[in-house]
């Protein structure tokens, strides 16, 4: 089987943009609100807990904590993957391992009593293995070297988005040479990710406000979704 096409890959970092949208959407509203893919949001909310604005400390430090150990592990699973590669079969396991941990937190959200103050320790640990399954996508797709494109780092693809638009409107001599083309397949794709990402938290929401208990089933459908249909592709 011919290898992936870029517009085929194009499409799953789609997919993993909704995965981590709607993650950090569950995750803050759902399991004492840190994000587990935004990791500059937990940054601030733990300066802020040391700063004394009655902030909560704990749990963004979890999630934290729990992304980093994720993003080792899903680095240690994809080290044989070389930056020229549009996809990889490591890269497939890795998501497959990943949308287990989301389906897993998925089950025990759906059995967990939704009354607040309740089962705050079995919250903390799905937020851990939340942060953990988001964590090991950001290893895996780091290996993929695509430039301007991190499927949960959400900041950085803002800032190459508007950097790059500047740099195309102003027709710098730079990107003529590379093509502008290709430039502008960048971008687009770059909006993609970020519109899919905003879409998919708007969605979860929706659902923890009408259908809480199948919330989680959103982030885990679209990683398994990109994790299969790779693997059938390789």
């Amino acid at each position: 089987m011919p290898e992936m096409r870029p517009a085929e890959r194009d499409l799953l970092l789609m997919l993993l943009a909704i995965s981590a949208g709607s993650a950090d959407a569950w995750s803050y509203f759902g399991l004492n609100h840190s994000f587990v893919a935004n990791m500059t949001g937990n940054t601030v909310l733990i300066g802020v807990a040391l700063a004394g604005r009655n902030g909560d400390f704990l749990h963004p430090l979890i999630s934290l904590l729990c992304y980093a150990a994720g993003v080792i592990a899903g680095t240690a699973l994809t080290r044989g993957v070389t930056p020229d590669r549009i996809w990889a079969r490591t890269v497939s396991f890795t998501l497959l391992l990943e949308a287990v941990l989301i389906a897993l937190v998925e089950i025990a959200w759906a059995m967990l009593p939704k009354s607040s103050g309740t089962a705050m320790f079995e919250r903390d640990v799905m937020l851990g293995c939340l942060a953990i399954a988001i964590g090991l996508q950001s290893g895996a797709m780091l290996r993929l070297s695509i430039p301007g494109i991190v499927t949960t780092y959400i900041t950085g693809t803002w800032t190459n988005l508007m950097s790059g638009a500047s740099r195309l409107f102003a027709a710098e001599t730079q990107v003529l040479k590379t093509g502008k083309k290709q430039f502008e397949e960048r971008l687009l794709l770059q909006t993609g990710v970020l519109v899919c990402y905003l879409l998919s938290a708007a969605a979860a929401g929706c659902l923890l406000r009408y259908v809480p208990s199948v919330t989680g089933a959103l982030p885990a459908s679209a990683v398994f979704a990109t994790a299969l249909y790779s693997i059938a592709r390789l």
